[in-house]
């Protein structure tokens, strides 16, 4: 009886043992070396998950689509598997080599080190796998792309494909195919185009940042009122202090006087304006950001009830002053008869409440709750501002 226990409780082992080992098997503590010569000596190309420890999807990939069985049939049979944290080890050196800037990546490269294959982000398993497949196919996957793309292959559909290919996947030559399919392209007016445009932008004295500049009205309908004044000093200031990021912010007058000297005068003075209001806010410094909003607002009333709602809402979260509160009441107002939705009548809502206004607050909130009911969206937030107004 003992012995049939014992064979029961090894067998129940080693079917336990075999489910946890269904999935993708990885080759524990290999070196990358190693890795390479047996990739090549099995005519295989290596899987990397290119992971950091702190990464959430990284987890989620790892314990819903990495363990599954339908994953480590086809990995497992397919392709030399390795896992390393780029943050340590030979991580390090590859993450500089791969030149992996996002988590997390998985990488599908061949014998000599070189990359095939390029997937970012997390993925449900039936796209994983999808994704995954083309890796092994020389004609569709990234590297079969780009060897087409540099032997002239210029067809619409093809540079389409490739450029949507390479900006999912960070490839570092994505601007490069942008460039030749804006090229391609007799409106660059249009909602599509234009972030392209923006892309691809590479100085201030390119064909793009002229677009920009003499379509303002087509630009700003696309990314948003607010968004085109700080793109257009983003080209501006990285070209004037391309180190930045190392050496530190320059002056405030030094970042306007660049401004000025590459923007026609009325819109320098604009998104001056508007960088100085958004360093303001970055530096927790709300008497001056307030302040500059209001100014800005006055001086440039917004039509766009995005920015509008947008300010509104950061009013409500980071300013006390009751004079200022008043003020973004009136663009949360303005934002609501632009365009009534869920999220400026969330903001109207709230900023009623903070200002002790309890029956607008209220009827605000309702509207917010009623609108997202009818778009099938996310209202738990205002419900519990709700619940606080009616117990005011």
């Amino acid at each position: 009886m003992k012995n049939k226990l014992f064979i029961i409780l090894s067998l129940f082992c080693s079917l336990q043992a075999w489910a946890q080992e269904g999935g993708i098997q990885f080759q524990k503590d290999a070196k990358w070396n190693d890795l390479l010569a047996k990739a090549k000596a099995e005519n295989k190309l290596i899987f990397m998950d290119a992971y950091a420890v702190w990464c959430g999807p990284c987890k989620m990939m790892d314990s819903k689509v990495f363990s599954q069985a339908e994953a480590g049939t086809f990995f497992n049979a397919n392709f030399v598997n390795a896992k390393f944290d780029m943050e340590k080890g030979e991580g390090l050196e590859l993450a500089k080599t791969y030149e992996v800037r996002a988590y997390p990546t998985l990488l599908f490269i061949d014998g000599d080190g070189k990359i095939a294959h390029r997937i970012l982000g997390y993925h449900e398993l039936e796209e994983f796998m999808q994704l995954s497949k083309v890796a092994l196919d020389p004609g569709k996957r990234l590297a079969g792309l780009e060897k087409r793309f540099d032997a002239g292959e210029r067809n619409p559909q093809f540079i389409a494909e490739v450029m949507q290919a390479f900006e999912e996947s960070m490839h570092p030559r994505a601007t490069d195919v942008m460039d030749v399919y804006l090229e391609s392209q007799q409106d660059w007016t249009t909602p599509k185009n234009i972030p392209l445009v923006v892309q691809t932008t590479r100085n201030t004295d390119s064909k793009q940042f002229q677009f920009l500049l003499n379509n303002r009205a087509a630009a700003e309908k696309a990314l948003g009122s607010s968004a085109y004044l700080i793109t257009l000093a983003q080209i501006v200031l990285h070209e004037a202090f391309p180190n930045m990021r190392t050496e530190g912010s320059p002056s405030t007058e030094a970042l306007m006087k660049a401004l000025k000297a590459k923007l026609p005068t009325a819109l320098a003075e604009q998104v001056s304006l508007c960088v100085e209001m958004t360093l303001y806010r970055e530096q927790d410094d709300m008497k001056n950001y307030a302040v500059t909003a209001v100014a800005y607002f006055k001086k440039y009333p917004s039509e766009d009830y995005n920015q509008l709602s947008e300010e509104a809402w950061a009013f409500y979260e980071l300013v006390d002053d009751k004079k200022m509160l008043q003020e973004a009441l009136k663009w949360a107002q303005k934002s609501v008869r632009l365009n009534s939705q869920y999220f400026n009548n969330d903001t109207l809502a709230s900023l009623y409440y903070k200002l002790g206004e309890k029956k607008k607050a209220k009827k605000a909130a309702e509207k917010a709750i009623e609108l997202a009911k009818a778009n099938d969206e996310d209202f738990a937030a205002t419900q519990e501002l709700l619940d606080k107004i009616n117990k005011m």
